[in-house]
């Protein structure tokens, strides 16, 4: 582990997905019957290999040199190009695609054993291909069987790009609100697509020879607002009878917008039908756009919470390293004695607090996203009798895990810059790029305030409240006496208090919303989201923590003397003081939101802003 390179916590990642999800349970499935726990296994370590070895070496190039217009089109940083052609060759583009469409299909539980590092390596080289791969999959489920011919297999080898076009200048989250028109042309084989889209990740490149752009816009006399919005697969150029790149469809890249970080995403703002001669294709039927768009965002609010998540682990492990190499100060047992020592400062205990804070928010986030990867799968892919439980959980932990990834993931971070002082401040070291790059995670793909207003306004109060109560209940079976050691009976005992506080807290806004209005209903929104990601990412810590209890047992009768001797030892001693950390120093931020909630004050509404 080096202070200045990313590496993947390969280990934890493996106890994630086999010790504590069991994910080879899947390998009885019928969709998944075909592989074996061997080939999960080796996706996985050469996943973290290829972004170890390939991707994470060019972020830095990336966030230097930036992507930049030129002669109309986009370039790339010296090496994307090429990392871009490895990634799709060794199949990494159809990882979890359907194998219809050239996919592989693996568990998405699995793979995100390898996606999150990919985006941890080089979050803006990844976000062009996860895209591809999420158009390719929208077109696979909703197109026509010309329509998955003619794209999504030369999508999934990574031939073309792929993207979603959905912000305008003047409605960026207020979808609802675009005014991209789309005519239908007199032959009726293709619309007329008229409009400018904004901030499109992806937008243009040089890494393949066409890019297919999913365009929403509006037909003539389409209803007002989303309920009038349409789907098309816009080309950036028309084909030939042979399905090859022919001439320009009228999409013009207008320029590369300025970024804060991922500098090296081709973010884009483009030009739709300046000359009316742009062609679009839709996709099933008229005004049914958003709710065919939504599926992708959806998943693609669970790939940002990966983002935030693969960052932050690569942070924690920089931090660390640092901590573990700079030798600074006397330690504080040893007074003022200026004749002893000075200790590396991972010895120094605010240096500690942090790191085991970083890692805290590290292993519990990553524990909520690889459950929601697995609830997913059982969704899709389990009995038919238990799909609507666990999508259940997928709707309502979804925009949960968005948030704790992209707000907590920032802040851990944030935590690392400060471990390393000075140095972190610098761009010597990578924790300010990452600060940099993982800020975007709280903005696009719906930020964190319109995420906890779909958790709050909608899927707390969705069919009178059941999504919360199947949620609950999957909360019900973390019992203290299951703790063989005092800590950790303590540590589950303060978790089911904040649980017990969470669910009369949404009662409270519940009654505030019903008593006073929409407004005062979702003005704690934001902050419910917090706590409710603080109880559910230390519900999957304490779960892990007595896995990691039953682990030790098998191995000593000491655990703390083996984990200074023993690394298998070491790694379960130290997830169960994780988890305590989490409980003790993490969760108790919930009791603010609760006291906010009961205080029933709404200054904020009341005071006078707009003049």
């Amino acid at each position: 582990m080096n202070s200045t390179e990313y590496s993947a916590d390969r280990r934890d990642i493996r106890f994630v997905q086999k010790e504590f999800l069991r994910v080879q349970q899947l390998l009885e499935l019928d969709d998944f019957k075909d592989f074996n726990e061997e080939l999960f296994d080796m996706a996985v370590s050469e996943g973290i290999t290829f972004a170890e070895e390939v991707m994470a070496p060019l972020n830095k190039i990336g966030d230097e040199k930036g992507s930049h217009m030129y002669n109309g089109g986009v370039v790339t940083p010296e090496g994307f190009k090429e990392a871009w052609r490895k990634y799709a060759d060794a199949g990494w583009m159809g990882l979890i695609a359907h194998p219809e469409s050239g996919g592989q299909g693996f568990p998405l539980s699995v793979a995100l054993g390898v996606l999150e590092n990919f985006y941890g390596a080089n979050p803006a080289l990844y976000t062009t291909m996860m895209l591809t791969a999420g158009a390719a999959g929208l077109i696979q489920q909703f197109g026509d069987e010309s329509q998955k011919q003619v794209y999504c297999r030369k999508m999934i080898a990574g031939q073309w790009g792929g993207t979603m076009c959905l912000s305008e200048p003047n409605a960026g989250s207020a979808v609802g609100d675009i005014t991209t028109s789309a005519v239908k042309a007199q032959d009726g084989g293709h619309y007329l697509i008229r409009g400018t889209k904004q901030w499109i990740s992806g937008g243009d490149h040089d890494f393949t020879d066409n890019n297919i752009h999913l365009v929403l816009a509006r037909t003539k006399g389409a209803p007002k607002g989303p309920k009038g919005i349409s789907l098309f697969i816009v080309p950036k150029y028309r084909l030939h009878p042979d399905g090859q790149p022919a001439e320009s469809n009228d999409v013009a890249t207008v320029r590369v917008e300025h970024k804060l970080g991922i500098k090296a995403s081709p973010t884009a703002v483009l030009e739709f039908g300046a000359h009316d001669d742009c062609h679009g294709y839709l996709l099933e039927g008229e005004n049914r756009g958003m709710a065919q768009m939504f599926r992708l965002m959806n998943h693609a609010r669970l790939v940002v919470a990966y983002q935030g998540l693969g960052s932050a682990s690569g942070a924690y492990r920089n931090a660390l390293s640092y901590a573990r190499e700079r030798v600074q100060g006397i330690p504080v047992e040893k007074g003022k004695d200026r004749s002893q020592e000075p200790a590396a400062i991972v010895h120094h205990p605010d240096v500690r607090n942090m790191l085991l804070t970083m890692k805290a928010t590290v292993e519990g986030v990553r524990g909520l996203i690889y459950a929601v990867g697995f609830y997913t799968d059982m969704a899709h892919h389990g009995p038919a009798e238990t799909r609507g439980h666990y999508q259940d959980l997928v709707d309502i932990l979804t925009p949960v895990a968005k948030n704790a990834a992209a707000d907590q993931g920032f802040e851990a971070i944030r935590l690392g810059v400060q471990i390393l002082g000075g140095v972190g401040y610098t761009e010597e070291f990578p924790l300010a790029q990452a600060l940099r790059d993982t800020k975007i995670t709280s903005i696009y793909e719906g930020t964190s305030g319109i995420q906890a207003l779909d958790l709050v306004a909608r899927k707390l109060r969705l069919r009178g409240g059941e999504l919360f109560q199947t949620y609950l209940k999957e909360l019900a079976d973390l019992q203290p006496e299951r703790a063989r050691v005092e800590s950790l009976r303590l540590a589950i005992h303060a978790w089911r208090d904040a649980r017990s506080k969470l669910e009369t807290t949404v009662a409270a806004v519940g009654n505030i919303a019903q008593e006073l209005g929409p407004r005062e209903g979702v003005f704690h929104a934001s902050d419910l989201a917090v706590f409710f990601g603080d109880v559910t990412c230390a519900y999957y810590l304490l779960k892990m923590a007595l896995i990691a209890e039953e682990k030790l047992a098998e191995r000593t009768d000491d655990p703390a003397a083996a984990a200074r001797e023993d690394e298998e030892s070491r790694f379960y001693f130290n997830k169960i003081k994780t988890a305590e950390h989490y409980a003790f120093q993490i969760l108790p931020r919930g009791l603010a939101v609760v006291a906010k909630v009961q205080a029933r004050n709404f200054a904020a509404l009341e005071a006078v802003l707009e003049e």
